[in-house]
């Protein structure tokens, strides 16, 4: 038999692959070798990696799969670059018809590190604390905020007694689909930076924003260097603010 024989059989339509089926049924999988690396020691590209871990990534059930899932190639890359490691970003189908892009690893180490620091299969719903130092807090922020939130230049038109008057606001807005998550970050915010957001919920995703001031002086926080890993895209919503000095657009 050549390389790739059973490329495209299945247990139905091939005996061999129904024989080789039936020897692993019932069989779990493991254990699997940990790869030869050091311990794992937070860093700020580490700690941004998990953030979009957390939020656009996955942990399979197989206990050896860490895989992480946008829209945005630049997104992949530079979560490769952090963890060190090559992959093959490959193009995925959403349930609803959309297309991503997708790169998923193999890696024991990092899948039971990432457990011990709060982490789960199946995370969406139960997602609680992360157990990251303080020293690198910012970085994983913005890796959350880069895999499910956004930083928001909008402008709105003022009522009661500001009728007429246009304004213009900033906003850093976390989304999430747990509660306690959300509780989370905005207590380590506000320990941390004494920055405080409000909270709620519409259509079951929990949405923590930070209004202008408070969000003007995250930003800064979440970015402290020109090079540090983030989607460039939502870093240059608040850069092209500050350049206008947030001045409101003006009513036609």
């Amino acid at each position: 038999m050549g390389k790739n024989w059973a490329k495209g059989l299945t247990a139905a339509t091939d005996s061999r692959i129904a024989r080789m089926a039936a020897t692993r049924r019932g069989r779990k999988r493991g254990p699997y070798r940990l790869r030869a690396r050091s311990p794992l020691v937070w860093s700020p590209e580490l700690a941004y990696a998990v953030g979009l871990i957390a939020t656009d990534g996955n942990l399979s059930p197989s206990g050896r799969h860490v895989s992480v899932s946008s829209g945005e190639r630049e997104v992949l890359e530079t979560f490769l670059r952090c963890i060190d490691r090559r992959a093959k970003i490959g193009h995925v189908k959403g349930g609803f018809g959309t297309h991503g892009l997708r790169v998923q690893i193999g890696d024991v180490g990092l899948y039971r590190w990432l457990q011990s620091i709060g982490l789960t299969p199946r995370k969406s719903l139960t997602l609680g604390p992360i157990d990251v130092p303080d020293a690198v807090l910012c970085h994983l922020l913005r890796g959350l905020l880069d895999g499910d939130g956004s930083v928001i230049d909008c402008t709105y038109d003022g009522t009661g007694k500001a009728r007429g008057r246009r304004y213009r606001t900033l906003l850093v807005r976390f989304n999430t689909a747990s509660r306690e998550h959300a509780e989370w970050i905005r207590h380590r915010i506000s320990e941390r930076y004494g920055l405080h957001g409000g909270l709620w919920c519409e259509d079951g995703m929990y949405q923590l924003t930070y209004a202008k001031r408070a969000s003007r002086r995250l930003l800064p926080l979440l970015y402290p260097a020109p090079n540090v890993p983030c989607l460039s895209r939502k870093r240059e919503v608040w850069r092209h603010f500050e350049r206008e000095g947030g001045l409101p657009v003006a009513l036609n």
